[in-house]
């Protein structure tokens, strides 16, 4: 029997009784990360009602294994589906399994080996974030952007044709919040954002506004875990936003250098190669 089972994003009152069950019963724990899993359990057995209805939420006598993205392939190609004849939990380091961490692949396995597995009902940062907004209706959940410069911006670029209609939502890290502000500054200069900070913590706090105001409000040194929306297009009327197609953009009374510089801007085409079209084309 395999058990799904989200961990608290911050606050540790937010667990569900259903995973302490999970956690009090199982044998094995498969853990993206075997010290947050273990510290995770120190800090439940504080707990004057953990201590009382789950004495054994402990890290005696249960076993703990890595499951990663670096090593879960290894890790399958090398159990049996005997393996899930003992009561195993796989838990993420905060949050749902699957939503930007590992588990998809732990599914699959089981589902092609014909395993029982539960998966238990738990929150994630971007749905708490969401319903702080205030925002209403369709979203469109993307993680973690890419890394690198140019992957980021091709799919803040492929964003617009639908960000008329949905919110955008994803996450990103305190070593990249700064360069991917300045992304959607340069892609959506008139966004309103919402962004969000170790929500459930301590330190959390919320700044809403335009990408480079948030910007020139941000202290030096970043740290913790950022959730950001972007507020859809059809919801920023006052701010006169104007969203423009290719076919837009080419019907332009302007010059070719003027329209490649657009152009480039919502295709994955540069601007010089854009030019080069649209000369040889004139």
């Amino acid at each position: 029997m395999l058990s799904f089972v989200p961990t608290p994003i911050g606050n540790l009152a937010d667990i569900t009784l259903n995973a302490l069950h999970a956690l009090h019963e199982s044998e094995i724990l498969l853990c993206e990360d075997t010290r947050v899993t273990k510290k995770l359990f120190i800090l439940l057995q504080k707990n004057p009602i953990v201590q009382q209805f789950f004495p054994l939420l402990c890290t005696k006598n249960k076993q703990f294994i890595s499951f990663h993205s670096h090593n879960q392939y290894d890790f399958l190609a090398n159990i049996t589906p005997s393996f899930f004849e003992k009561k195993v939990v796989f838990c993420t380091d905060a949050g749902m399994p699957s939503i930007s961490d590992p588990g998809a692949l732990l599914l699959q396995y089981v589902r092609k080996n014909n395993i029982q597995y539960q998966i238990l009902l738990g929150g994630s940062a971007f749905s708490h974030a969401f319903v702080s907004s205030g925002l209403e209706g369709g979203f469109c959940f993307l993680g973690f952007l890419p890394h690198k410069q140019h992957e980021r911006r091709d799919m803040l670029k492929s964003c617009i044709s639908f960000h008329k209609d949905l919110h955008i939502i994803y996450y990103e890290s305190p070593k990249r919040l700064k360069d991917s502000l300045n992304d959607i500054a340069l892609l959506l200069p008139h966004a309103i954002l919402y962004v969000y900070k170790e929500l459930t913590k301590l330190y959390q706090y919320e700044m809403i506004g335009k990408a480079a105001d948030i910007l020139n409000n941000l202290p030096n040194k970043i740290f913790g875990e950022y959730c950001i929306i972007i507020q859809r297009h059809n919801e920023m009327i006052n701010n006169r936003v104007l969203y423009c197609t290719q076919d837009d953009i080419l019907g332009l009374d302007m010059s070719h250098k003027q329209k490649s510089k657009l152009l480039a801007q919502i295709s994955d085409k540069s601007a010089k190669e854009w030019y080069a079209i649209l000369t040889q084309n004139s």
